[in-house]
């Protein structure tokens, strides 16, 4: 009987150690989740900085560009305007 007692208690033994050490590989898992939570939830926060970084880039690069367009297109009609007179001027009219 003191056999069986002893047995009994080695297997509970047994089973207690191999349940804390469960318990700590459970808890090492649930430190290791809350982090990638907590590093998720980072990358999704800067990846949204950076979306909207970029689009104001965008904008102002569009902006930048539509100006230019627009004074590139004055420039031409003015070039334009100043060729017609500077011909006019050479033109040679018919004597009378």
């Amino acid at each position: 009987m003191a056999k069986a007692s002893f047995f009994a208690f080695l297997v509970l033994t047994a089973g207690c150690t191999d349940v804390k050490s469960m318990e700590a590989q459970f808890a090492d898992l649930q430190a290791q989740v809350n982090k990638l939570q907590a590093d998720f939830a980072k990358s999704s926060s800067n990846a949204s900085a950076a979306n909207k970084a970029t689009a104001a880039s965008a904008s102002a690069a569009s902006k930048a560009a539509n100006k230019a367009l627009s004074t590139a297109e004055s420039n031409t009609a003015a070039i334009d305007a100043v060729n017609a007179k500077i011909d006019q001027m050479f033109k040679r009219r018919p004597s009378n």
